[in-house]
């Protein structure tokens, strides 16, 4: 006897989950699928997470809304002091003009 017969809507839903081709759905292919079905979840899947992740860089990120500002002061502090630095080696001549370029247009804001 089922257990489930006094909720009939109950037992069909539960029927309809023991289907073996949704056990674990999203994340099999089931029974006799094809290639792009199973593509297509994996690239649903990575826009979702995508999106999230671009999501959570507009918040948090440089600049964001969100982000702590003793963050941003400590990356302005950092900035200027790579700048110095690589100002003095080049006065020193340890590195080329080029190389002093190339480094200094990186540390630009």
């Amino acid at each position: 006897m089922n257990p489930f017969a006094a909720l009939p809507h109950l037992a069909e839903f539960l029927d309809f989950l023991n289907n073996p081709e949704w056990r674990a759905w999203p994340f099999n292919s089931g029974y006799g699928e094809h290639l792009l079905p199973a593509l297509a979840r994996l690239v649903f899947v990575v826009i979702i997470i995508g999106g999230i992740l671009f999501f959570l860089r507009l918040l948090f990120g440089p600049g964001g809304p969100l982000r702590d500002k003793e963050l941003e002061e400590e990356a302005r502090r950092e900035t200027e002091q790579e700048r110095a630095e690589l100002e003095e080696r080049f006065a020193k001549g340890e590195i080329s003009e080029i190389e002093y370029r190339l480094k200094m247009k990186s540390l630009k804001d």
